[in-house]
């Protein structure tokens, strides 16, 4: 019997293909509802397109059909995903199995079991959480287990109506090409779900399913201890520095507290509202620690008990944002991406070079992060970008090991910090273990982060970036934006000045052009597998250099419609009046940039 009736014969057998694979009752019955009052262009949205692989894998609403998070997308993907392994993944790898992980969101926790219920179906082992965990510690066990994979069920930081599928490679960095496009094409393989892929009741005590927690949890905390010189845990016990800590209502708090404690580094006050999962996130409109709002119950309760650091992971506890109250200004200083990323930089950096006199190391970044760290590093080692998302540096940075080659530190300008090669991601719980490490070396001598940063800024120049975005909706009006751009001044010809600013260098990603062809004579450091060394196949970039030192990037965002734009002005201002000014200066020259080459107004983007 047809139930679909919408009068396209391809939205019909993709709905009935559906009610024919479909087992759950919620997601089955919110079908059967869309069809009997007749919600066809919802249906198409969702049923006519299937998540393409983004950012290491799927993240999207959930419900039901193909474009959505749901029981048979979550099996599919991973029927496709262990098809593919067994294809590439030597015998030892595959008796290792597959280490799988989870938030708190709604149906994490099943969403992990169903996955590992398909493993174990074709007796391949699977490390699975019994608790919910911080992804960062999936990325560690695939390591630690010489495991062929790891799956982390989640959706970071976006709203509690989303989750996610987060994939990890075999070396423990998130998946790139050519894997991620050879996984999806294999899952395209593998739509049928056998009966028995949908019984999860006795998963945990299966044969083959082995509880990884706590063996992780300890050996993660051994790393820990062991990443932090004995004369750095001495400062962190005598300092005795209190922070408040939140975990956003996510997964962080048991385990930053035990990443502390093997510190040596006093516990942090935890937000109480926000210490235990929630899926609800009931204390912030969106989870995502790069929100103002999202510190403010933090700096409440720090305010209250005397505190001057502030910690807070986002749900599952892979970022982290920095607050420090300033006693002179009684205010607090909420520390950019770029910003701590010079900082932990620095301070990975200082830690190497009190043990090892080796010069052979390397920080990364993405390409729209600041570029003070490369100046930090400057004839200490080696700085190297990569594409913009920690798939790049973490595989950059196991790249790297592979020629013996020690990555110390590696951050993106969006709250992400990796200090170790032990986890080739970005890692909220060691992040805040080495920020409140930092905090506990300055305040001994009775400096701050604040104040730290500034003299960095005297010695290095100062460093100051605006970041922002456009909403847009229409692809059309992006081609046109980019279209113009490059046909500037008449056919391929670029803008030579925007409003006061000379352009002297322009890097059109997307098109691979260069102007010049070669920027002034300066060297560039070659690594493969940074994703800047292969064809650009992300969407939109152009990247713009101007002679007042002003650098700005425009890119189209992966996964949202967002239009986004990353500035950064290198000069010398040793005082806060003379840095206000530069910054005013600098927000006037991207303003010019923008009114210009976006014509926001002209074009209908959504600031």
């Amino acid at each position: 019997m047809t139930v679909c009736k919408s009068g396209n014969g391809k939205l019909d057998a993709a709905v009935e293909s559906w009610l024919k694979l479909d087992k759950n009752p919620t997601t089955r019955q919110e079908v059967l509802d869309d069809v009997a009052s007749s919600q066809w262009e919802k249906l198409k949205q969702t049923m006519l397109s299937r998540q393409k692989f983004g950012t290491a894998g799927l993240r999207g609403r959930m419900g039901a059909g193909y474009n959505c998070m749901n029981d048979v997308v979550v099996i599919q993907t991973a029927q496709g995903l262990l098809s593919y392994l067994q294809k590439v993944c030597h015998q030892s790898q595959l008796h290792n199995g597959i280490v799988v992980g989870y938030d708190g969101r709604y149906n994490s926790k099943r969403f992990a079991e169903l996955t590992a219920k398909v493993f174990v179906s074709s007796s391949i082992p699977v490390h699975l959480f019994s608790r919910v965990c911080p992804t960062p510690f999936v990325s560690f066990a695939t390591i630690m287990y010489g495991a062929a994979a790891g799956v982390m069920v989640t959706a970071s930081h976006n709203p509690k109506n989303d989750n996610g599928y987060k994939v990890y490679w075999g070396n423990g960095s998130q998946v790139i090409g050519p894997h991620d496009d050879n996984i999806l094409d294999e899952i395209w393989q593998c739509l049928d779900i056998p009966d028995d892929h949908w019984n999860i009741e006795e998963i945990r005590s299966h044969e083959l399913v082995k509880d990884c927690t706590a063996e992780v949890i300890d050996k993660y905390n051994d790393y820990i201890r062991n990443s932090i010189h004995e004369d750095i845990r001495k400062v962190n016990r005598e300092t005795g520095v209190r922070s408040v800590y939140s975990a956003m209502h996510g997964v962080g708090h048991e385990y930053v507290a035990k990443a502390f404690e093997a510190a040596d580094l006093k516990e942090p006050l935890s937000v109480p509202e926000q210490r235990d999962p929630n899926p609800d996130f009931p204390t912030v409109k969106f989870p995502n620690p790069e929100e103002k709002e999202c510190l403010e119950l933090s700096k409440k309760l720090a305010e209250d008990n005397k505190i001057n650091l502030v910690l807070v992971n986002d749900p599952d506890a892979d970022r982290l944002a920095v607050a420090e109250y300033d006693e002179c200004k009684k205010s607090w200083k909420v520390f950019s991406g770029n910003e701590m990323g010079a900082l932990l930089g620095w301070w990975m950096l200082h830690q190497h070079e009190r043990t090892s006199s080796d010069t052979e190391v390397y920080m990364l970044a993405s390409f729209v992060s600041s570029k003070m760290l490369k100046s930090i590093v400057k004839g200490r080692g080696y700085f190297v970008e990569t594409l913009t998302g920690f798939k790049w540096m973490g595989n950059t940075t196991l790249v790297l090991s592979q020629q013996d080659k020690k990555t110390l530190f590696a951050f993106e300008e969006a709250i992400g910090y990796m200090c170790s090669s032990r986890v080739p991601d970005k890692d909220g719980v060691s992040a805040a273990v080495q920020v409140a490490s930092l905090a506990s070396h300055l305040y001994s001598q009775g400096l701050s982060l604040s104040t730290h940063l500034q003299a960095l800024y005297r010695e290095f120049g100062y460093h100051v970036c605006y970041n922002a975005y456009f909403i847009c909706h229409e692809p059309a009006t992006i081609q046109k934006i980019f279209r113009r751009i490059r046909n500037y001044h008449g056919s391929g010809v670029y803008p030579q000045k925007v409003g006061s600013s000379e352009i002297v260098h322009i890097n059109d990603f997307t098109e691979g052009v260069k102007i010049p062809e070669k920027a002034n004579g300066e060297a560039h450091l070659k690594v493969i597998g940074t994703g800047l060394d292969q064809e650009y196949t992300s969407g939109e970039m152009v990247a713009f250099r101007c002679s007042s030192g002003l650098t700005i990037t425009v890119r189209t965002s992966g996964t949202e419609p967002k239009l986004k734009y990353y500035a950064e002005l290198v000069c010398t201002a040793p005082t806060i009046a003379e840095q206000e000014e530069m910054r005013r200066n600098m927000e006037t020259m991207v303003q010019e940039f923008i009114e210009e080459l976006l014509q926001p107004k002209e074009n209908g983007l959504i600031g």
